[in-house]
């Protein structure tokens, strides 16, 4: 056993501190990292080679804590102008500068709509005004009916006028079709000619109702050919409305005059079998020059 030389108590040959002072009892040493000679821990120069030893150390503790100040700066900063505080910081003033002019633009709409319902009051109660003046009218011209009472031809004449189709087409299912275009060119002056060869000649009537699955529109178009002779094609449509072949033109003779009708009829497409449903439309003429 050793005793040690500041306090005298017994260490062992392999302390290098004393238990119960602290003081050190061995020098430790150290190894050069130029020459790699043994040199006691500590030396600022290396007695051997010349090696600054602690000239080239880097503090990397010291760096590393400034880095983490660092970071902890930023995410404080962040925190800070993410989170809305009950108070103002001097350094987070200028964050909060977008959001009145997003609150302000919402209520703009609601005064540009409120003008609109004066105009819209006064325009309705002026609509009304004529339809009580017009029931007046018709009440009054309705007095004298029953006074004169001498009178029965004229009421027995003026009932057939709004619907004289039904009494043109007795056990018929369908009035007959009304013709809408083209007009009848019967009283043109001979020599004018309202369609050419390249004209789109197309056949329009009003419709009866819904026809069935076997009903159909039959379009009947007659003409004096070139030959002298008369030709009628009929064609059964289901639309109200058909096209003249263009390729009929040059059959048509010098006359250029056709004339055409519409009647409703039931049956199958392709057959001579049909069944009148309805009294032919009136007959009209186009010329086609």
């Amino acid at each position: 056993m050793e005793s040690c030389r500041w306090c005298g108590a017994s260490i062992s040959p392999r302390d290098a501190v004393c238990s119960d002072c602290g003081s050190r009892l061995r020098r430790e040493s150290a190894t050069c990292p130029r020459c790699g000679q043994q040199i006691r821990s500590g030396l600022v120069v290396c007695p051997h080679c010349g090696e600054e030893l602690r000239g080239r150390r880097v503090p990397w503790k010291l760096l590393g804590s400034l880095a983490g100040l660092a970071l902890a700066a930023v995410v404080v900063y962040l925190v800070l102008t993410m989170v809305t505080l009950p108070f103002d910081l001097p350094f987070v003033a200028a964050a909060p500068t977008a959001t009145p002019t997003e609150v302000i633009l919402p209520p703009t709409p609601t005064w540009t709509a409120t003008p609109r319902p004066p105009t819209a009051t006064p325009t309705a109660t002026a609509t009304l005004t004529p339809v009580v003046t017009a029931t007046v009218t018709v009440s009054a011209t309705a007095t004298f009916s029953p006074t004169q009472t001498l009178s029965p031809v004229e009421t027995a004449t003026v009932t057939p006028t709004p619907n004289p189709t039904p009494t043109e087409s007795p056990g018929y299912a369908y009035q007959a079709p009304r013709i809408v275009e083209p007009v009848d060119e019967s009283d043109l002056p001979e020599g004018q000619f309202n369609f050419t060869y390249g004209s789109i000649i197309r056949l329009t009537w009003e419709p009866v109702g819904t026809l069935a699955e076997e009903q159909w529109y039959s379009v009947s178009v007659t003409y004096e050919a070139r030959d002298g002779q008369t030709r009628e094609q009929v064609n059964w449509v289901k639309q109200t409305s058909w096209e003249v072949p263009r390729e009929w033109y040059d059959e048509v003779g010098d006359d250029r005059s056709v004339y055409w009708s519409v009647t409703v009829v039931s049956g199958t497409p392709g057959t001579d079998e049909s069944l009148p449903l309805s009294p032919p439309s009136e007959t009209r003429m186009f010329r086609w020059g």
